[in-house]
């Protein structure tokens, strides 16, 4: 998606990067390495608690607020299917990376494989749905109470030091129309503070993991 709507596929966006980075780092993994399973254990547990964190807000927070302002009932009931699905290849996701750490053999390297395909798929289907049936809906109800009410209740569920790697894990090489976005949401000085000085623990522990 080129043009950014709303912050739901700006993190769409960064979701779809980590996959495509464990992809990577699968195909080039070092048979026998605990040490590169352990970091890409670390790596993999940062995006599981990322992809919590945005589901659980908009089950419990965006959703509701969309189906204040006259969401389709019937999308919302689909998409939270979508969720039970998503979650069910997360959990095969986290149980095939421990075993790795534990055994990082080939035989585990191809079983970790398999659950990311299997999990990127799961991942695709919902972005896709949602982008292409609520996206457009969502921007446009941007302004109302219900939502700026939603957004200011997300922002209370981070502390200071999660929402400064929050913000450094959506800049982490995001595409140019994200970062536009980001800036043009954030003001900069906020932005800068956050994402340089309280995401330094982001950069240090899961960048890194990356840059490897």
């Amino acid at each position: 998606m080129a043009e950014h709507l709303t912050m739901n596929t700006v993190i769409h966006a960064a979701v779809r990067r980590d996959l495509r980075r464990f992809t990577t780092a699968l195909d080039t993994f070092p048979v026998g390495s605990k040490e590169r399973a352990s970091a890409l254990s670390r790596a993999w547990q940062h995006l599981d608690g990322q992809l919590y964190h945005h589901h659980h807000s908009e089950e419990t927070i965006f959703w509701p607020a969309l189906r204040e302002v006259g969401a389709d009932e019937s999308l919302v009931t689909d998409l939270g299917g979508e969720h039970d699905r998503m979650a069910e290849a997360m959990k095969n996701t986290s149980a095939a990376v421990a075993e790795l750490v534990a055994e990082p053999d080939q035989a585990q390297v191809e079983q970790t494989q398999r659950a990311f395909v299997d999990l990127e798929q799961a991942v695709e289907t919902h972005f896709t749905h949602e982008e292409t049936e609520l996206e457009a809906f969502s921007a446009s109800v941007s302004d109302t109470a219900p939502m700026k009410k939603a957004q200011e209740q997300v922002r209370k569920t981070q502390s200071p030091v999660q929402l400064g790697g929050y913000l450094a894990w959506l800049q982490d090489e995001a595409d140019p129309e994200a970062l536009a976005y980001l800036r043009k949401a954030i003001p900069r000085p906020i932005l800068a503070v956050f994402s340089r000085l309280l995401g330094r623990r982001y950069r240090q522990q899961i960048a890194s993991v990356w840059a490897a």
